[in-house]
C-alpha cells in the first residue's frame, strides 16, 4: 500500500459478483505484486445475501482497502459501471484494473510499469502488456489470446526500456486480438477523457475502450511480457459474463462496439478495422439465426454483410437466405405440442 499522504501512483480496482472464492485469489496477486505505491478498490456489484456475507467477513481481514457495496441488482450493475465507480472512489496516477476470475501472474507486473512509465520524456497515455489464456481444466490455450502475437512484431532496436515499446494504432491493429483490461494501464486523466468504460455495453466493453485508446492516445506504451492469467470460462456454467445470455445477444453488444468504432473514430485505420470486423460479425448473426431457422432475421444481418463488403459466395448464401425467409418456418418434432 501507499505510505505517502499524496495520492498513489497506481489505483487498482476489482468489481466482482457472487464470486468470493475466486475474487480472493485474484485480490491475492494484486497483494503480491512488490510495488508498494498503491492503493486497492474492490467494488462488488451487488451480491446473494450468502455471497456478500463472505465479501465482509475478507474485508475484515485486510486493513487498507477501500471495498464498496453498490445495491443489489438481480442482473448487477455491470462490469463498467462497477470499474467506474472504482475509479471515482479512486486517487491514483495511473489505473489498473483486474477481474475476480483471473489474476495477475507477474507480481513485479507494477514495478516494471511504473519503471517504464516514468522512463518516457512524455507522458504515457495507456500502457499494454500481455496475459496466457488458462481453460478450466488448467490446460494453456496454445495459440495467441490477446496481443501476445505482437511480440513477433516488435523491433529490438527500438526498445524502450524493459521489453516495451512505442507503438501506434496501426501496429497495434496488426494483431489478431486485443489488449485485455487486465493487462491495460491508463493514465488517470485520458481514462477520464474518454468518459470511462462504457456502461451501456455488457460484453467486449473491454474491447470498446480500447478501441478508444489507442484511437485517441499520443503515447502508448506495450510490453512484451505476460502479467495476467486469463481463465476460459466453462461453457456448461452460466455464472459468467462470457456465457450468459443468448448468442444472437453478445452479437449485438459486439455490433454496438464495432458501430461506435465507425461512427467517433478519429483515425482512418481505427474505421477501416471496425468496418471489417462488423461485417464479420454480421455474417455470423446471420448464420446463428439461420441455424435456428429464423431465416427472415438471418437475411437482414447476411444483406447488412453484403452491403459492407461484395462477396460472391456471401451473395450465394443471401440469396439463398431469402428464398428460405419466403417459406413458413417448418415446427420440428421439438416444437410439437
Amino acid at each position: 500500500m501507499s505510505s505517502n499522504s499524496e495520492k498513489p501512483f497506481f489505483s487498482i480496482v476489482l468489481s466482482t459478483r457472487d464470486r468470493p472464492e475466486l475474487f480472493q485469489i485474484a485480490l491475492q496477486s494484486v497483494l503480491e505484486q512488490t510495488f508498494e505505491d498503491k492503493e486497492i478498490i474492490v467494488v462488488i456489484d451487488g451480491s446473494e445475501d450468502s455471497n456478500l456475507q463472505k465479501y465482509r467477513a475478507l474485508e475484515t481481514q485486510y486493513d487498507g482497502i477501500l471495498f464498496c457495496e453498490l445495491k443489489h441488482r438481480d442482473i448487477g450493475h455491470g462490469q463498467s459501471y462497477a470499474m467506474n465507480t472504482g475509479v471515482h472512489k479512486s486517487s491514483g496516477q495511473y489505473l489498473c484494473f483486474l477481474d475476480d476470475d483471473d489474476q495477475w501472474s507477474d507480481p513485479e507486473h507494477l514495478f516494471r510499469a511504473h519503471h517504464c512509465i516514468t522512463a518516457s520524456e512524455k507522458a504515457v497515455d495507456v500502457y499494454y502488456s500481455n496475459q496466457k489464456a488458462i481453460f478450466f481444466d488448467g490446460v494453456e490455450k496454445a495459440e495467441p489470446a490477446w496481443v501476445d502475437d505482437l511480440i513477433e512484431k516488435v523491433q529490438p532496436k527500438q526498445e524502450h526500456i524493459q521489453g516495451s515499446y512505442f507503438v501506434d494504432a496501426p501496429f497495434l491493429l496488426s494483431s489478431r486480438g486485443f489488449a485485455h483490461l487486465n493487462c491495460s494501464i491508463f493514465c488517470r486523466d485520458f481514462y477520464l477523457s474518454l468518459g470511462g468504460m462504457d456502461e451501456t455495453i455488457r460484453y467486449e466493453n473491454d474491447r470498446d475502450i480500447y478501441l478508444r485508446s489507442i484511437d485517441t492516445a499520443s503515447v502508448i506504451l506495450y510490453s512484451t511480457y505476460f502479467t495476467s492469467l486469463h481463465n476460459i470460462p466453462d461453457v456448461n456454467k452460466k455464472s459468467n459474463m462470457s456465457t450468459v445470455g443468448p448468442l444472437i445477444e453478445k452479437k449485438l453488444y459486439q455490433m454496438r462496439v464495432f458501430d461506435k468504432g465507425i461512427s467517433f473514430s478519429k483515425k482512418p485505420e481505427v474505421v477501416r478495422f471496425c468496418t471489417r470486423a462488423k461485417t464479420y460479425e454480421l455474417k455470423h448473426a446471420s448464420r446463428i439465426l439461420a441455424k435456428s431457422r429464423q431465416y427472415r432475421s438471418a437475411v437482414h444481418y447476411a444483406r447488412a454483410a453484403l452491403g459492407n463488403g461484395f462477396n460472391v459466395r456471401w451473395l450465394s448464401y443471401t440469396m439463398y437466405l431469402s428464398i428460405m425467409a419466403c417459406f413458413p418456418p417448418q415446427q420440428s418434432s421439438s416444437d410439437s405440442p
